[in-house]
């Protein structure tokens, strides 16, 4: 058993870290503010990186790694974005693009692979999941978006709204094959086992979009999508139909895996800038450091970062391993070890910023610091994208004690 990361893993590593600190740290603060998307000469210099490529084979552009060295390769980017960009903007757009391409590369169809990921891959295309609706998201079996079969149209005829979706913006800006998998109800009357996962090509017929104002992430929009007779063709499928609650639970995972890497990427990033100023900052003639309120509490903030990083790459890990030798764990325990992280690691970073901004005093209240923006982006993961804290402590507790603590049944 080795914890640590493969040569191959850490001069990657090493790479985009460079190349992130060069190029996007230094405009993380302009990104937020100017709340007009990731400049185009980031997402090319990323996509020349390989980034958007990590979790999309070479056959389609991405970059030719190990199939269950994927979701590491992928987990160890968000994490280095997050440290570069404290607003969560860019590590969520990229978390997001490869984490569903992730999914369309698992279980699409051959043409939609082709006609979706080598302009992912290239750094020219968005990718998002399109689930929540305006009457909720953490209980997917209530949505009400339906797209039966048409067998005169040979498509599934998609009607309904959803709600809180990341990218609309992207999606015009970056225009085909942009789009976001997205569960519908292709047969009502079989509840969860009537529901399909298919990719929404954000350019069809029928769609519209409006835009959310956020508190946080400002350079990635968010707003609500409209649709009417939109015609999706059987190409468009993610798994099989009647099986889609299934695989966007697998997507989730695999989602939520990034999600805990950014939230980690931004608290280790938060810590260091905590350690540098109160280690410089004097207060009664000597360092903030040296008062254990302050550096205390750090090293509790330390040690939970540290845990849940060894957890995390043990997720990506496993579901690696589950992906490319199927009964290698089972989804209960890739659940377990998952939630775990989606539930924790958000909180964790927002305690990190606040703790960070405390210790700066008035100073940690301004712009001057990026922790505040910290602060606003991860409060996206709390508040419950990609997972609600509490759906994580009920997925855990069904999968460890059975349907006697199941709190999604009676």
């Amino acid at each position: 058993m080795d914890f640590r990361y493969t040569t191959e893993q850490n001069l990657y590593r090493q790479a985009i870290r460079e190349w992130l600190t060069k190029n996007l740290e230094p405009r993380a603060r302009a990104i937020d503010e100017a709340e007009d998307g990731i400049p185009d000469d980031i997402t090319a210099g990323m996509a020349e990186l390989g980034i958007f490529g990590v979790t999309i084979p070479e056959e389609y552009g991405g970059m030719p790694l190990p199939d269950d060295e994927r979701l590491m390769y992928a987990m160890i980017t968000v994490h280095e974005i997050a440290r570069a960009d404290l607003s969560m903007s860019t590590p969520v757009y990229t978390l997001l693009t490869i984490g569903w391409s992730y999914i369309i590369n698992r279980y699409g169809t051959e043409e939609l692979k082709q006609e979706v990921l080598p302009a992912v891959a290239a750094g020219k295309a968005f990718a998002g999941i399109n689930t929540t609706e305006p009457g909720g998201g953490s209980d997917l079996g209530a949505i009400t978006t339906v797209a039966p079969w048409n067998e005169d149209k040979q498509a599934f005829v998609m009607n309904g709204e959803k709600a809180y979706v990341s990218g609309p913006k992207e999606c015009a800006k970056w225009g085909p094959p942009s789009g976001h998998c997205t569960l519908v109800k292709t047969d009502p009357a079989q509840g969860h086992k009537g529901m399909t996962f298919i990719w929404v090509p954000a350019h069809l017929p029928g769609i519209t979009y409006t835009t959310y104002k956020d508190m946080g992430r400002m350079g990635l929009s968010t707003g609500g999508w409209i649709y009417k007779d939109v015609e999706l063709p059987r190409k468009y499928l993610l798994g099989e139909e009647g099986k889609g609650f299934y695989v966007n639970m697998d997507g989730f995972n695999a989602a939520r895996v990034l999600v805990a890497a950014a939230c980690l990427g931004g608290a280790e990033k938060g810590l260091e800038i905590s350690g540098e100023y109160t280690a410089q900052r004097t207060t009664f003639g000597k360092p903030l450091g040296k008062w254990e309120g302050i550096s205390f509490e750090m090293a509790d903030d330390w040690m939970q970062l540290d845990m849940l990083k060894l957890n995390l790459q043990r997720g990506a890990w496993m579901i690696g391993q589950e992906h490319t030798n199927p009964g290698t764990f089972s989804r209960k325990d890739i659940n377990k070890v998952i939630s775990t992280c989606k539930c924790l690691s958000p909180a964790l970073c927002h305690d990190i910023a606040r703790h960070g901004m405390m210790y700066h005093g008035a100073f940690g209240y301004t712009k001057e610091t990026p922790l505040e923006m910290l602060l606003r982006g991860v409060m996206s993961y709390e508040v419950g994208a990609e997972g609600g804290l509490m759906i994580m402590r009920g997925i855990i507790a069904r999968d460890e004690w059975g349907e006697t603590h199941n709190p999604f049944k009676d």
